[in-house]
C-alpha cells in the first residue's frame, strides 16, 4: 500500500512537472515564433482545452453526457456580440453577461433534462441545440443565417480587437488556465468527490445523503460559464459571429476531451494538444482537394486511440505506467 501511495506522488508530480514546462514554453512562445499560423494554432489549442474543460466538468466529472455543449459557447458569443455590434458595450462587459445569461439558461434546461438519465439526458442536449441553431438562423435580430459582423474601425484591448495574433494568443491562455483552476478547484473541493460519486450511481450517492440535483446543477453552472466566456473569445477573434460557426462545435469538443482522457484534469489539452493541429495541418494541406481527407484522416485518428483504449491518451499511459510497474517489480523479486 505504501509503495502504491508513493508512486501516485510521484506520478502527480511528474505530470506537474510536465505541465509546468509546457506552461513556460507557452508563454515564450511568441518571443520566438512571429508566423501567424502556428500562432494561431496554439491560441486554438488554449481555446478548445477551455471549451473541453467545460465538457468535461458536466459529462466528465457529473457523468451528464451531452451532445449540445456548443449551445452554451453559441449563447455567450452570441450575448457578447449582440451588445458590442447593436449597443456598443465592451466585449468584456458582454463577457460576463454572456455568462450570467447561459448560467440562466442552463438553470432553465437543467432542471428538466437532469431528470432524465443516460443516452435520453444526451439526446435532450442534442435537441436542445438544433432547436437554438434553428432559432438563431431564423431571428434577424441576430442577423439571421447572416451573422453578426464586427465593425473593423475599433481595435484595441477596450474592445477586444486587435490587428495581430499575440494578444488573442495570451488572453486565451489566460482563459485556458481559468478554465483548469476551476476544474482544480472542483476536484479538490468536496464538489469533485460528490460528482464522482454521482457519476458512478446516482442512487447510492442519494443513499449517502448527497443532493444530486443541487451538485448536478453546480457543474451545469461551472460548464455553462466556461463555454460562454470561450465563446465570446471565439466571436472576437473571428470578428463575427453566425449559426454555423458557434452552434456546431458540440462534436469536435467531445471528441478531443474523450481523446485526451474524460475525467481527468488534463484530458482536455492533451487531446486539444494533439487533435488541434492534426486538424488544422490537415485542413490547409488537404481541404482543397475536395475528397474530405483532412476530416477522414482527423477521423481515423480518433478511433485509433479510442479503440485502443476507451480511457483516451491518459488511459494509454496508466496502462504503460502500470506494465512497467509490474515488470519492475517481477525483476526486483526474481
Amino acid at each position: 500500500m505504501g509503495t502504491e501511495i508513493l508512486e501516485s506522488v510521484k506520478t502527480h508530480k511528474l505530470g506537474w512537472g510536465v505541465f509546468l514546462l509546457f506552461l513556460f514554453a507557452a508563454v515564450l512562445f511568441p518571443f520566438f515564433v512571429a508566423s501567424p499560423f502556428p500562432l494561431h494554432i496554439m491560441l486554438m489549442i488554449f481555446l478548445f482545452t477551455a471549451f473541453g474543460t467545460s465538457w468535461n466538468i458536466l459529462s466528465g466529472y457529473a457523468g451528464q453526457i451531452s451532445l449540445g455543449q456548443s449551445v452554451f459557447l453559441g449563447i455567450g458569443g452570441y450575448v457578447s456580440s449582440v451588445l458590442y455590434v447593436t449597443f456598443g458595450i465592451s466585449p468584456w462587459i458582454g463577457m460576463v453577461a454572456g455568462m450570467l445569461t447561459t448560467m440562466a439558461f442552463g438553470w432553465i434546461i437543467g432542471k428538466p433534462c437532469f431528470r432524465l438519465g443516460g443516452r435520453y439526458f444526451a439526446i435532450a442536449t442534442m435537441a436542445i441545440v438544433q432547436i437554438a441553431y434553428i432559432v438563431v438562423t431564423r431571428w434577424e435580430f441576430v442577423g439571421g443565417a447572416r451573422g453578426i459582423y464586427f465593425p473593423m474601425k475599433n481595435w484595441g484591448f477596450a474592445y477586444f480587437a486587435f490587428r495581430t495574433k499575440i494578444p488573442y494568443y495570451y488572453i486565451a491562455l489566460a482563459m485556458m488556465l481559468v478554465a483548469l483552476a476551476a476544474v482544480m478547484y472542483i476536484e479538490r473541493s468536496h464538489i469533485g468527490y460528490y460528482l464522482k460519486t454521482i457519476r458512478e450511481d446516482p442512487d447510492v450517492a442519494e443513499a449517502l445523503g448527497i443532493d444530486v440535483p443541487k451538485y448536478k446543477m453546480i457543474s451545469m453552472y461551472f460548464s455553462t460559464a466556461i463555454a460562454a466566456m470561450g465563446g465570446t473569445f471565439y466571436a472576437q477573434y473571428l470578428l463575427f459571429a453566425d449559426p454555423d460557426s458557434l452552434f456546431m462545435l458540440s462534436v469536435p469538443i467531445m471528441l478531443l476531451t474523450v481523446m485526451g482522457g474524460t475525467g481527468a484534469l488534463m484530458g482536455p489539452l492533451i487531446g486539444s494538444a494533439l487533435l488541434i493541429p492534426i486538424q488544422e495541418y490537415a485542413r490547409v494541406a488537404w481541404s482543397g482537394t475536395g475528397q474530405a481527407l483532412d476530416q477522414l484522416f482527423y477521423g481515423f485518428i480518433i478511433v485509433f486511440i479510442v479503440v485502443l483504449q476507451p480511457r483516451g491518451i491518459i488511459g494509454i499511459y496508466d496502462a504503460i505506467r502500470d506494465q512497467m510497474a509490474k515488470s519492475a517489480d517481477r525483476v526486483s523479486k526474481g
